[in-house]
């Protein structure tokens, strides 16, 4: 065979084995590219699917927080209604006519006095209706007819109400008090109608 004919054959089998070399290349490029599009196909639905999840967690979140924030608003109203109530009260039991407001003392005096012999603290400036037509009527009217209630010389620093003292003993009877008193005795039922969910 001559140099020609090997060199032709050469390139013959060069060209045949660079075609199929290039064709292997080409059926494998092609199949790395359907690969990685189905590989992409699926972490793009992977990464939506992902982010539709964080999407409904914070939104419900957000609601919930906005749930929350309409609660802690709603029951901040409802005190504020409650201690509107309470102001109003103190307000009405400030404004009794002074022989109501005697009549009301008398009767927690006597209801809350123990020996009947304590000392009454005043405020100073109700001392002149604190007098001792009043105090003679507590007197008579306590223990059937034997109340020894006396006033005291040191005037109460309030504005409403009075103050029983014998030795240690105190019971006050002072408006703030009333009104705390009222809260604890009567809150329970206003709150189980106020303070319901819905």
């Amino acid at each position: 065979m001559s140099i020609e004919n090997i060199l032709k054959r050469i390139e013959e089998e060069t060209a045949a084995a660079v075609g199929e070399i290039i064709g292997e290349a080409e059926s494998e490029a092609e199949k790395i590219s359907e690969d990685y599009a189905a590989q992409a196909a699926e972490l793009k639905e992977k990464l939506e699917r992902r982010a539709r999840t964080r999407a409904e967690e914070e939104e419900r979140r957000l609601l919930v927080n906005e749930e929350l924030q309409l609660r802690k608003e709603l029951l901040e109203r409802k005190r504020e209604i409650l201690d509107a109530l309470y102001a109003e009260a103190a307000k009405r039991i400030e404004s009794l006519e002074t022989e109501e407001y005697l009549d009301l003392m008398k009767k927690m005096i006597i209801e809350s006095a123990t020996s009947f012999e304590e000392e009454i603290v005043v405020p100073e400036d109700q001392r002149k209706i604190f007098d001792k037509a009043f105090l003679y009527s507590l007197n008579k009217s306590a223990r059937g007819n034997k109340g020894a209630f006396r006033f005291s010389d040191e005037p109460g620093d309030f504005s409403w109400g009075v103050v029983l003292r014998e030795g240690k003993r105190r019971v006050v009877l002072t408006l703030d008090v009333l009104i705390a008193q009222l809260r604890d005795r009567i809150e329970p039922d206003i709150a189980a109608v106020l303070f319901t969910d819905e």
